[in-house]
């Protein structure tokens, strides 16, 4: 070990020994190791080749090549082995410091975890739905039974995987479905609410359209549902998902939500999807329900939605494009805003106003999979089940006609006897409905009194939030009509997603500390223009960036180049007490 050198000093060097016995100060006051950091050394003492550390922690062959320069450079070695002892031996030395642990004392907890480095932070929506465990007293109610759950399962299973969510069956015979991992979206939580509203409703049609069983028995089979978010930090090489607080919050809400046969949700879920939805406050009396807090329900689907347009300034413009789409002409509304986190809300604030108006509304969320087929797979699944009186095999169009077109007439079918609004969320919505729709899907609408509102989000510049009017079909329109307006205030994050940001944001490397707070106070601007205000080397450019994109803070945006999470993040980072390196 005399020959392993710490670079304490460019004029000469001391050995580790040396070092330790010598100097009062420690060893991690001289040579100090990122999280991310730790975990290649660990992976270099098993052996593995920079292909292998790449693939294992998904970052590119090159940034690991970085982080050993970086490495090598800070432990004082020249090779990979070398680099392994010296960096056990300060971890040895050192436990508490380099987040190591003995077995006598373990590290429990969030903050530990975060300590621990490669970690990530997400929201998490969780849909619970329970099963009562019913008597049966012959088995024609057994039969029936199986083919309630059967039934429900499936349609389900397919709606889940439409909204870009993932679905499993509970041992009980219940059913639980998630959104926010490992997909994540701007309207999680809106497509959690989305699903619960239609799986009450699928449920409640079922069990009153049966004849051949006894009503009041067939009502003992009536389904709870339940909703929570709740933030969850995990290792970011983890491919589980745990989520316990969501999962067992909403559990609990669906116990409790077959008496008043609506969703029950959290108060976070509220918060995260106001507008989708009308709501109706619940007293809580049961002593569980008590312990989750303040809760809501979800009213029918039939009530009027809430209206949100005074929060923007009132929407005059939308007088003049619904008047126009009632004379059989639909038009495009896109939705352009930077950051995008307001993007959802906006779209259910103009839905809104054109549902309280007479029209009838579908909401489309788009999923990640880019790939043609699967956009329109996931597009019809979703308006077959807004609107179940129809399908697509009553169109009567011809055995040529493709799945755009098909998707194209059955969305114009719907807008026969009331106006349409068709509501389309998501980062890339625009160009992924279009691409779907095909030119003939879009003329199949074009003459129908349809209102298309769309996410068209803007990939950089100053905040703003402002929608263009792009007509009966949505070509590029360099001078089309664009209306500004003001964001109404948002609220940062709940008290609890900061205490875990904090212990996240406090593990992170000086570099990546500075990049972060920087770009918080500015967060209408690109955080590419934020590294080139702070002139940092490009190797802590390359892993700082790393970093925050594994802590879940910013997001590989379109077209290249990052932006943070949501707004929301940005300004609970911004308010958020950071060590100073």
């Amino acid at each position: 070990m005399n020959s392993l050198r710490s670079p304490i000093d460019r004029r000469g060097s001391k050995s580790l020994s040396a070092a330790t016995n010598s100097s009062k100060k420690s060893s991690v006051e001289q040579v100090s190791l990122s999280g991310r950091q730790q975990e290649i050394i660990s992976l270099l003492a098993e052996g593995k080749s920079n292909k292998e550390i790449s693939d294992f922690l998904k970052i590119g062959y090159g940034t690991v090549k970085q982080h050993l320069f970086v490495l090598f450079r800070k432990l004082g070695v020249s090779n990979r082995t070398k680099a392994v002892i010296a960096a056990n031996q300060l971890m040895k030395e050192h436990p508490n410091d380099f987040g190591v642990t003995t077995k006598s004392a373990p590290q429990k907890g969030k903050l530990a975890l975060a300590r621990a480095g490669g970690h990530s932070w997400r929201l998490v929506s969780a849909v619970v739905i329970s099963i009562p465990d019913t008597a049966l007293a012959t088995p024609e109610e057994l039969d029936w039974r199986n083919q309630y759950l059967l039934d429900l399962r499936d349609v389900l299973k397919g709606y889940v995987d439409a909204l870009d969510g993932q679905f499993l069956l509970l041992p009980y015979g219940g059913m639980l479905a998630w959104f926010g991992y490992p997909n994540t979206h701007l309207d999680d939580a809106d497509r959690a609410v989305q699903l619960a509203q239609f799986t009450q409703q699928y449920s409640n049609q079922y069990l009153t359209q049966d004849s051949e069983i006894d009503p009041e028995k067939i009502m003992q089979h009536a389904i709870g549902i339940g909703i929570a978010s709740k933030p969850e930090m995990s290792s970011d090489k983890a491919n589980e998902l745990f989520a316990s607080d969501a999962f067992r919050v909403a559990a609990i809400l669906a116990r409790n939500a077959r008496v008043l046969n609506r969703p029950l949700t959290d108060t976070l879920t509220k918060k995260l999807a106001p507008f989708s939805v009308s709501w109706l406050t619940v007293k809580a009396k049961a002593p569980e329900l008590i312990q989750v807090g303040e809760i809501a329900a979800i009213a029918d689907a039939h009530v009027a939605p809430l209206d949100a347009s005074p929060l923007w300034g009132g929407l005059p413009f939308m007088d003049g494009v619904m008047e126009s789409v009632k004379s059989g002409v639909a038009q495009w509304v896109a939705v352009e805003s930077w950051p995008p986190s307001l993007a959802t809300s906006l779209i259910d604030a103009l839905g809104n106003a054109a549902q309280l108006n007479g029209f009838k509304s579908i909401h489309l969320r788009t999923p990640s999979q880019q790939r043609r087929d699967k956009l329109l797979q996931s597009f019809i699944v979703q308006a077959e089940n807004s609107h179940r009186d129809l399908d697509f095999s009553v169109l009567g169009l011809p055995v040529s006609a493709g799945g755009g077109e098909r998707l194209g007439a059955f969305l114009a079918q719907q807008a026969i006897l009331r106006p349409l609004v068709i509501q389309v969320y998501g980062l890339k919505a625009l160009e992924a409905f279009k691409y779907a729709l095909g030119d003939r899907g879009i003329d199949r609408m074009a003459a129908r009194p349809i209102l298309v509102i769309v996410a068209n989000l803007k990939e950089s510049g100053s905040s703003q939030t402002s929608v263009r009017l792009l007509g009966p079909r949505p070509i590029e329109m360099p001078f089309s009509r664009v209306y500004s307006m003001n964001a109404p205030t948002q609220e940062s994050l709940p008290e609890n997603i900061r205490v875990d940001m904090q212990a996240i944001l406090d593990d992170l490397s000086a570099h990546a500390q500075s990049i972060v707070m920087t770009a918080s106070q500015n967060p209408e601007k690109p955080i590419e223009e934020v590294i080139s205000i702070l002139d940092l080397p490009h190797h802590q450019i390359q892993s700082g960036l790393q970093e925050l994109a594994s802590a879940g803070f910013i997001l590989a945006r379109q077209g290249g180049g990052f932006e943070f999470r949501d707004q929301a993040t940005a300004e609970a980072i911004q308010h958020l007490s950071l060590p100073r390196a």
